[in-house]
Formats: C-alpha cells, sequence, structure tokens
C-alpha cells in the first residue's frame, strides 16, 4: 500500500474537484470524450518507447497520462503549475514509481540530465515564453534523451486565421514551422501527425449548436450516443500528409555536448 500523499507543498491544503476549463482534459466526462481520447492516444502511442525510462510528464494536468506511462517506464514525474491538479493526482494515481510534482516548466526543479525522457503533450501552444519551456527540457535530458512533444495543427484548428481560435493558446505551428522550431533545441527531430480513423471522417470537435430542426437532432445523437463512444482506436499516427494532421507528435534527440 503506497504512503498517504503528502500536500505541504501547495498553496492550499484542500480543493475542490476538478472541473473542464478549456485548458485541461478530464476523463470519464461523456461530452469531454473526443479531446480525452485524442489525447490519451497519443500517450498510448508512447508506452512501447518509453520502456525502462526515467520519465518527466511536463504538464501532466489531471494525471491520467502520467500513470498510463508508469506501466512501461522505470519512474515517472509527472509536474504541473496548477496546485489543483496536482491535488488530485496525488489522490487519485498511486503507484511506487510515480509521484507529481508542483513546479514551473520555466524553472524546472531538477538537476541537469535527470530523466531519459521527457513527455509534454498538448502544452507548447499555452505558453508565453515557449523558448524557456524548450530550454528547460533540454538541460533535464541526458544526453540521447528524448522530448516527445505534441501541439495542434494551426491549419486545421484554427484555420484560415492569423490568430489561434482557442482562446487558451498563445500560438500554433503548422507542420514546416513546428519542425523548423523544434530543431533551434534539438539535434534530431522526428515529426508525425495525429489523424481521425476511418469512424470518424468527417468529425468536427468545434463550432456552434445548432438550435432546430434535423441538424438539432443530430448534434443531439453525436453528442449523447457518438461522442461517448469514441476510443483510441478512432485515431491514427502517420508521417505522411502533415498538413492534413489533427495534431503534431514531435520525437526530439538531445544532441551530444
Amino acid at each position: 500500500m503506497n504512503e498517504e500523499p503528502c500536500f505541504e507543498d501547495l498553496p492550499g491544503k484542500t480543493y475542490p474537484p476538478l472541473i473542464l476549463t478549456g485548458e485541461r482534459t478530464l476523463p470519464d466526462i461523456d461530452e469531454e470524450n473526443y479531446w480525452f481520447q485524442r489525447h490519451l492516444f497519443a500517450y498510448r502511442e508512447l508506452l512501447p518507447l518509453v520502456d525502462g525510462a526515467r520519465l518527466l510528464d511536463l504538464g501532466c494536468g489531471e494525471g491520467y497520462g502520467a500513470d498510463l506511462l508508469a506501466d512501461r517506464a522505470t519512474e515517472v514525474v509527472g509536474l504541473d503549475l496548477a496546485p489543483e491538479a496536482v491535488y488530485h493526482a496525488r489522490l487519485k494515481y498511486r503507484r511506487p514509481n510515480l509521484r507529481f510534482d508542483y513546479g514551473d516548466v520555466y524553472a524546472l526543479p531538477y538537476p541537469d540530465g535527470s530523466f531519459d525522457a521527457v513527455v509534454s503533450l498538448q502544452v507548447l501552444e499555452h505558453l508565453h515564453e515557449p523558448d524557456r519551456y524548450m530550454r528547460e527540457i533540454v538541460r533535464v535530458l541526458r544526453v540521447g534523451g528524448k522530448a516527445f512533444l505534441t501541439t495542434p495543427n494551426r491549419l486545421v484548428i484554427s484555420p484560415g486565421q492569423d490568430h489561434p481560435v482557442c482562446p487558451f493558446h498563445i500560438f500554433e505551428f503548422d507542420a514546416k514551422e513546428f519542425q523548423e522550431y523544434a530543431y533551434r533545441f534539438f539535434g534530431q527531430v522526428d515529426v508525425q501527425g495525429v489523424f481521425h480513423g476511418p469512424r470518424l471522417a468527417g468529425f468536427k470537435p468545434l463550432g456552434p449548436e445548432p438550435r432546430h430542426g434535423w441538424r438539432r437532432l443530430l448534434q443531439l445523437y453525436r453528442d449523447r450516443w457518438f461522442v461517448p463512444r469514441i476510443s483510441t482506436a478512432d485515431f491514427r499516427m502517420a508521417r505522411k500528409g502533415l498538413d492534413g494532421a489533427l495534431d503534431f507528435m514531435g520525437t526530439c534527440t538531445k544532441a551530444g555536448e
């Protein structure tokens, strides 16, 4: 049995249940299931790549991804700046090889070369100072270590717009921009894309809700029956056609000193 979690480092002694804010996704919420499964898919794709690793999940949110990675990694540390997320992660996910730290992505509380891998999914687009974040990732990785980063495709999530549609995004990339940005910090960068599988062909998670008529009925069917049944099997990863990808995943390798 794991020891009782400690919360002395958090600003508050207790926090209410997590709610949807638009910045993090949560499990077990029917209307959020599309976004949750899309995030979970990326974590699942990483499982065979983190066997035996000492791993940092940077911007871990509610903690479900760090908990999944702990199935394969030797040690997983999840870090988040939101104390309420860290509080609930410590309560919910308890394994001998998993812990959750409260900290700043711009000033990581770890020595140089501490980790074999850093996972940071859907974080980059939220940051006001992304270069500081990337330099910290490089610093805490060992030479030859890998960072796995995901971020949404600007061409799909904000089509035809000069600025992000999502109010929580500071900036977004297309595939070429993402790869060029990652190469500023890493010796090798391999970019893949997350795509809808056949069952989600034509599915669009964004857009105004229809108010009446057959479109309203279609919306009700989608939200109450279809969306809750979406799973990670409804997504796929590929290197081709990146302009149409939902999200990018960069596998970034730290060069030698």
